[in-house]
């Protein structure tokens, strides 16, 4: 009787290791399953704000550009507007009028 009464501690035993086992692998998978909910609520979160970034960025760097071009037209104006006035202020002989004439208003019909 003796051997039967061990071998039903040893069943009990097993049967309470594998309950608690079982009761341990559900607690730290209940804990990796939060840890990766956390990960996954930081990620988003890093993502958001590096796009927000990338965002802030691409309109400064557009504004840069815009703000170039304006500079560069601006300049160019200027620049165009000195040479008509220097050309609109010179005396044209024949020659030089009809070669004006010629090399603008007469090159499409060539």
């Amino acid at each position: 009787m003796h051997l039967s009464t061990d071998y039903t501690e040893t069943l009990k035993k097993i049967k309470e290791t594998e309950e608690a086992s079982s009761r341990e692998i559900l607690e730290r998978r209940k804990a990796l399953e939060e840890e990766l909910r956390g990960l996954e609520a930081e990620s988003s979160a890093a993502i958001a704000e590096a796009k927000k970034r990338a965002d802030a960025h691409i309109a400064e760097e557009v504004e840069k550009a815009h703000k170039s071009a304006q500079k560069g037209a601006e300049t160019l104006a200027t620049k165009t507007t000195k040479e008509a006035n220097a050309l609109a202020s010179k005396k044209l002989d024949k020659k030089d009028l009809k070669k004006i004439m010629d090399e603008t208003l007469f090159s499409e019909f060539k």
